[in-house]
């Protein structure tokens, strides 16, 4: 079931992992490293019906689900570039009983 789902990612993303350091001031930032590069991916409008989902519209943010391979490192910590757009992941949705896909639920960074 899974190489059969691995048919189903279209494109290719890059997952970016936060990274914590000091300025010059000593205030901590946060930046984002390319940590895993050239993912297969599937990205779709999320709809209607999903608690999560009806929340983040309320706060006017759209709402996206990142289809990654079943084995894809991801948390809620990362960031996802796809077709040259940077998304949050706020939600990993891995209830399912076989996994054959991971996925994220995403919302657009600025």
């Amino acid at each position: 079931m899974r190489d059969i789902a691995d048919q189903f990612f279209p494109d290719t993303c890059t997952i970016q992992t936060p990274t914590a350091a000091v300025d010059s001031t000593g205030s901590p930032t946060e930046t984002f490293a390319n940590t895993y590069t050239s993912v297969a991916c599937r990205v779709d409008p999320t709809g209607a019906g999903d608690e999560t989902v009806r929340s983040l519209a309320l706060e006017g943010q759209s709402t996206w689900w990142l289809n990654i391979p079943y084995d894809q490192a991801i948390d809620e910590t990362y960031q996802v570039i796809h077709n040259g757009i940077t998304y949050q992941v706020k939600l990993i949705w891995a209830n399912q009983s076989y996994a054959t896909i991971r996925r994220a639920l995403m919302v657009r960074v600025g």
